[in-house]
């Protein structure tokens, strides 16, 4: 008789270890230094299991929608919603419109129009559905994960344990918000006309990469847009340098735009639409603009009186510059001697000396060009946020479909298909709202800027339960699957980290319940015994049925087993065999495997004669 030890490590596990190759905990292969002999017509069975598990945790539509809300905190009373720029947006860990994760659930069901799975998974499959889920309610080019992870990698969700890596406490969670020390400077190779520039008319641009230099071509009567980056929120700096022609032209800032401008907005030809405009006019005067509310409750194309009205020509203006602070919109002109004149910079208490602050709905501004046919201008800087996986209307094509890219909200409400999906006319109402009826776009003082650390100051926040305070929170159910039981508001972070990209951290207050759900089966592969899983229909090399309690009637975590009447299986071996590895799976029924456990595994056989 003959007792096989085997474990997916040797080492001690006290202070974790980094499951790779051929030693998870699930599936691990240990190999002899000596051959090993078992004798002929021997049987084999198993001794005792030692295994550590994470157990699943159930979710589905009762107990993972949140919100999350990037803005101001709302201290005060009901209503005032109205007075921030910016709105929770609710959704799911369970939606998964594009199908990226799935789940073992078999039951799906529809809540607004979004598939949700009843899902069970272990904690480790559940952050990853989480940080997708959340990396698609982010909408802030300053929030969104970057082509340079460097800059921002994007949130993320990871299984919080303890010092030894085996418990599992709750859900770590950290968001960046890119601060301006982040800034590089990305022009956009791409200057779109028809299609792009609010009207289904115009020719694209010609861009000299090497000079920096935007040429309209001849014959043109419509603007272009630069649709590669949005600019950077976080003192991202536009500037241009204008040709010394006083000819008419328009240089601005704007939203994505797809034929035609917003429905609330007066004038039908997308191509006037600007969120913030510099016009030359033909005699040189330069007007400032910006699509802000009128009275009749619609956005409008208001005029900025910056005082005494300056002249391209007669004050020999070379260069244009635009910078956003968050919320402020500075506007600059400067002369042929470098001398700078402020026409705005959103910090004056005065709501005429300012022009519209950034809101939810112009996040995501691109740069919006306006020549005559055959002028030109030199783009000397664009900040533009190089966002992974971005694209200019919300959405791209693959195989012939629409594919949504969850970055820019106004895209995703308004220019997307999901425009015409019912279940998002609220979300295009509350678009509306923002753009014509918020406090701040009517009285445009107390405009949020910059935190010392150079970042947008905005709060990073999640909603697990409802808040009255707060729009799109009524269905929030996820404080205990997210481990923040009796409390909605979470936006006091962990810790916050010490140096750019400062990176946020929150953690879970307490461990959401784990559950041990599926029965778990050792199989030993290159043994020569057979067995029979007719779950699967098919032989197997199963050789133990690990009960659903361990010996001290717990389901998850450390787990012992011995079975009191070991059941042997004959190796049908009629002459000796030769051992040098062995090869051990922890699976499901279906065979599978046992991916909720972690840490080390021991399994322990025993070999006799038949």
């Amino acid at each position: 008789m003959s007792l096989l030890v085997t474990s997916n490590t040797p080492e001690n596990l006290n202070s974790g270890y980094n499951q790779e190759g051929i030693n998870k905990s699930y599936s691990y292969q240990n190999n002899l230094n000596d051959t090993f002999k078992i004798p002929a017509n021997s049987e084999i069975a198993v001794q005792s299991v030692k295994i550590n598990r994470s157990g699943n945790i159930d979710i589905n539509e009762g107990n993972s929608i949140y919100s999350f809300y990037f803005g101001e905190e709302i201290t005060d009373y009901v209503g005032k919603q109205r007075d921030v720029l910016s709105i929770p947006w609710s959704t799911s860990f369970a939606i998964d419109p594009e199908e990226l994760f799935k789940g073992t659930g078999t039951d799906d069901v529809v809540l607004d129009g979004n598939l949700i799975q009843n899902f069970s998974g272990n904690v480790d499959n559940l952050a990853r559905l989480m940080k997708a889920s959340l990396n698609r309610a982010l909408w802030h080019p300053m929030l969104m994960q970057n082509a340079s992870t460097g800059r921002n990698a994007g949130a993320s969700v990871t299984p919080l344990r303890n010092a030894s890596g085996l418990d599992w406490l709750g859900w770590d969670i950290k968001v960046t918000n890119t601060d301006s020390s982040k800034n590089e400077t990305n022009k956009s190779a791409s200057w779109m006309g028809a299609n792009y520039n609010g009207t289904d008319r115009g020719v694209d641009y010609t861009w000299d990469a090497g000079t920096s230099k935007l040429t309209c071509p001849s014959g043109n009567e419509k603007s272009c847009v630069g649709i590669d980056y949005p600019l950077s929120l976080a003192n991202g700096s536009f500037s241009v340098t204008i040709n010394a022609s006083t000819s008419y032209h328009r240089i601005g800032l704007c939203r994505a735009l797809q034929d035609e401008p917003p429905d609330w907005h007066d004038d039908d030809d997308g191509d006037d639409f600007y969120d913030y405009v510099v016009v030359i006019q033909d005699k040189g005067d330069i007007r400032v603009s910006f699509a802000g509310p009128d009275e009749q409750g619609e956005t409008t194309m208001l005029d900025f009186d910056y005082g005494a009205v300056k002249n391209a020509s007669d004050d020999n203006i070379t260069k244009i510059h635009f910078n956003i602070q968050n919320e402020r919109v500075k506007i600059s002109l400067e002369n042929g001697s470098g001398a700078v004149t402020v026409l705005c910079d959103g910090t004056s208490g005065t709501s005429a000396s300012n022009v519209k602050p950034v809101g939810m709905t112009c996040r995501y501004l691109y740069p919006k060009i306006d020549l005559k046919a055959g002028n030109h201008i030199i783009i000397d800087q664009f900040n533009g946020v190089n966002i992974a996986n971005h694209a200019y209307y919300g959405f791209t094509i693959a195989d012939g479909q629409e594919i949504p890219t969850y970055t820019d909200y106004w895209a995703h409400v308004f220019l997307s298909d999901a425009a015409q999906n019912p279940n998002l006319n609220r979300a295009l109402e509350q678009a509306e709202e923002i753009d014509t009826d918020f406090s701040r776009n009517i009285s445009r003082i107390n405009q949020v800027g910059l935190n010392a650390n150079g970042q947008c100051d905005y709060k990073v926040s999640f909603f697990f339960a409802p808040d009255v305070r707060y729009w799109n929170t009524a269905r929030c159910n996820s404080q205990f699957l997210m481990g923040f039981p009796n409390r909605s508001l979470v936006n006091v972070p962990h810790t916050t980290g010490g140096s750019s990209p400062y990176t946020l951290t929150f953690q879970s207050d307490s461990q959401p319940e784990l559950k041990g759900t599926q029965s778990l089966f050792v199989r030993v592969k290159n043994m020569t015994f057979s067995s029979v899983n007719l779950a699967k229909g098919a032989n197997s090399k199963i050789l133990y049925h690990i009960p659903a309690f361990s010996n001290t009637g717990t389901r998850v975590g450390a787990l012992f087993f011995e079975p009191n009447e070991r059941v042997y299986l004959k190796l049908n071996n009629p002459s000796d065999l030769f051992l040098s590895t062995i090869e051990v799976d922890l699976v499901y029924a279906d065979e599978t495997l046992a991916t909720d456990l972690q840490g080390k595994t021991t399994v322990v056989l025993h070999v006799r004669d038949a």
